[in-house]
């Protein structure tokens, strides 16, 4: 209880910041299973989809920051131009993107993704990074 006590205010902002991440990413859950059911995308509730795309995130993470730093790493030391690099990391994110997915949908029974609809979303959840390449 003294801990508590002692970080009320840092255990209220945690507390905060944890709903507001989750609330955007549930939205976002919802928008892109959205557009995944046009590609055949299946699943039980409402919620084994937001839990889809959270662990999907969890799990992709990692590989999508080595995509996102190779391709400006490259960038920087001249090995290519910034469009090369641009459509580099639109691959690799893509695929990292892919595998985070595809490896959550075989371990998910209650949800069913399509090789598609897998592979659309992976090409749009990459899109936006591409914004960081133009602070470089």
């Amino acid at each position: 209880m003294i801990f508590f006590k002692k970080n009320k205010e840092q255990f209220i902002t945690f507390i905060a910041c944890g709903t507001i991440f989750i609330v955007a990413l549930s939205v976002i859950a919802l928008l892109s299973g959205t557009i995944m059911r046009f590609f055949g995308f299946r699943y039980d509730s409402i919620g084994s989809m937001i839990l889809f795309f959270i662990i999907t995130t969890i799990v992709s993470y990692p590989m999508n920051l080595i995509a996102g730093g190779l391709s400006k790493a490259l960038y920087q030391i001249k090995r290519m131009n910034k469009n090369r690099a641009i459509v580099l990391y639109l691959i690799l994110d893509t695929i990292a993107t892919y595998l985070g997915l595809m490896i959550v949908d075989y371990c998910l029974p209650s949800i069913s993704a399509s090789h598609l609809s897998i592979l659309v979303m992976s090409f749009l959840f990459a899109l936006p990074g591409i914004e960081d390449f133009k602070n470089l």
